[in-house]
């Protein structure tokens, strides 16, 4: 990719720099034969017909005299070239004899500013095609399937595979200097397994399209990178599906991404979840009404007491250990909820259904 047109920006910079190597007065000038950047700011955006002559004809164009060319001073002007194309040139006003000794320097140094600016718009260009792909797959939003495969083809991503979606998601709690920490290794991670195709959504999310050979990696790279942020960092990862079926990987990374956040986990993966991935499919109006229904009769302190309880697999001994509590203190207090509730928390089939009330109300 060729740059064709320098920025006014980028052309100051250019002279700034080659004055501080060389002390001389310094143009740039730009295809047109005009001089957009100069350490002499009378001259900006006045005609170089010598500089102009040195793009057009490709040859360094030699001024001994100020009244040679149009707009010209006593001095040398070298073409600047990108891929055999000339994209401006660089005077030097100065006696030629004297200043012809920088003349490789001189091109050498605007080159390289030239190339890095390149590589920025080539850095941003991809950026954005990235963006597009992955937005445009998991909000089911896809106008151009053949720009998709294409952009995909261009990144050497095959896509008659199947792909998953990841989400990290940063605590807001934190700050600049953490946030950057977490966010540099979210993205060492995903270098890591070679997934190129991840955007940021901010204030505090990762969002990557991670393809089937690269799925399974995840699992051993990001525990090694990101287990120190367990509190901090919470991840969801939806199944593996075809293309242009990532936006479902992505409602499954969500529901994925709510159960790590409550639950203190770095990252879960939907295929992990069981009870959870039903009641998610649950109305929440429904979802309150069995809440209600089951549990009104209840204080904080016994649907507390019942989230304990089921933490431990309804161990008694370990429970009570919990609490604090002796053993027979908390059978009284498992008595006082069935008789509260109408429910037995020692049967199983009745526990079932505190069971599900507790989970949902610890979910809303």
């Amino acid at each position: 990719m060729a740059v064709n047109k320098i920025s006014l920006n980028l052309a100051q910079e250019i002279v700034n720099a080659v004055k501080e190597v060389v002390d001389k007065d310094i143009n740039f000038i730009d295809i047109n034969g005009i001089i957009i950047g100069s350490t002499d700011k009378k001259r900006l955006n006045t005609f170089h017909q010598a500089g102009y002559k040195a793009i057009k004809n490709l040859k360094n164009i030699t001024v001994e005299d100020n009244d040679e060319y149009k707009g010209s001073k006593k001095g040398i002007n070298y073409p600047i070239r990108i891929n055999e194309s000339a994209v401006g040139a660089i005077g030097i006003t100065g006696e030629p004899r004297e200043i012809s000794k920088f003349g490789f320097l001189v091109t050498k140094i605007t080159e390289i500013f030239i190339k890095e600016q390149q590589l920025n718009y080539k850095h941003e260009a991809d950026k954005q095609r990235i963006n597009y792909v992955v937005k445009s797959l998991i909000y089911d939003n896809v106008e151009d399937k053949e720009e998709i495969e294409s952009i995909l083809q261009e990144f050497k991503i095959p896509i008659n595979q199947k792909f998953a979606i990841v989400i990290m998601k940063i605590n807001k709690t934190h700050s600049t200097s953490d946030l950057e920490i977490i966010e540099s290794d979210i993205k060492r991670v995903f270098d890591t397994i070679g997934n190129i195709f991840k955007i940021y959504i901010y204030p505090n999310e990762f969002i990557a399209l991670v393809n089937e050979e690269r799925y399974e990696k995840l699992k051993f790279v990001y525990m090694d990178i990101l287990k120190k942020y367990k509190g901090q960092l919470s991840g969801g990862v939806g199944r593996l599906k075809n293309l242009y079926e990532s936006h479902k990987s992505y409602q499954e990374a969500r529901i994925a991404l709510k159960h790590s956040s409550k639950n203190n986990k770095i990252l879960t993966y939907i295929d992990s979840l069981q009870l959870e991935l039903i009641l998610e499919s649950v109305d929440n109006e429904i979802k309150n009404q069995y809440v209600e229904k089951t549990l009104q009769n209840l204080d904080d302190n016994e649907i507390d007491l019942l989230e304990i309880y089921y933490k431990n697999n309804m161990s008694l001994k370990q429970t009570s250990e919990d609490l604090y509590i002796h053993k027979n203190t908390l059978q009284y207090k498992l008595e006082k909820i069935q008789q509260k509730c109408g429910l037995n928390p020692r049967c199983f089939n009745e526990s079932v259904i505190l069971y599900i009330a507790v989970s949902i109300k610890l979910s809303l």
